[in-house]
């Protein structure tokens, strides 16, 4: 998996071949198709690997989230810390997505995408209920962060080296206020 991630990260989605793939790993292709078959399989177990690596940055650790707000701030620093840290997930994450054209896994993507996007819509959603988002649409939300948080690796890219902790407080910040409501000028009147 691993040389696999590297490899579409390097050398993009078409030229991950299953011999490069195991060229980089110094196995034997044929292990490779012994264990995934195909590689839509092998891709498939790639976005399954790097989404479960993403959800447990985004997780933030093992302490127990302190309110929505702390859970909101926590999905944004962990995406752009995993960015930082694990840049060919990214890359890898990335490739697959733009050049991947087999039905199966554009659908996997999509499936994927649509259950992120309605999972945080329904924790914005329980955030309001409880009190601690102003009102807003969730799914609109959702919509406006997923694509900020789609362009931190290229955010990244312009920055310095060192400057990923601040890039993600700074963005945890912005959504954050603009969830919270205050000091946020588009608010309801209330909330000025």
């Amino acid at each position: 998996m691993t040389a696999a991630i590297a490899t579409i990260a390097a050398e993009g989605f078409a030229r991950a071949s299953f011999v490069r793939i195991a060229e980089r790993a110094s196995i034997s292709p044929a292990l490779i198709t012994y264990h995934f078959k195909t590689k839509d399989k092998l891709i498939g177990a790639v976005l399954d690997q790097v989404g479960s690596r993403l959800d447990s940055a985004m997780e933030g650790g093992p302490e127990p989230v302190a309110s929505y707000e702390d859970g909101l701030r926590r999905i944004l620093t962990g995406h752009v810390l995993h960015c930082v840290r694990a840049p060919e997930d990214m890359a890898a994450r990335r490739e697959i997505g733009t050049a991947a054209s087999s039905p199966a896994i554009r659908r996997r993507i999509a499936e994927q995408q649509e259950t992120g996007r309605a999972e945080l819509a329904a924790f914005l959603a329980e955030g309001q209920r409880e009190g601690e988002f102003r009102e807003f649409d969730p799914d609109a939300f959702a919509g406006a962060m997923l694509a900020a948080m789609q362009a931190v690796p290229g955010e990244l890219r312009r920055r310095p080296a060192d400057a990923g902790e601040d890039y993600a407080r700074e963005l945890a910040g912005i959504f954050v206020t603009a969830a919270i409501g205050r000091g946020w000028e588009g608010g309801p009147e209330g909330d000025r």
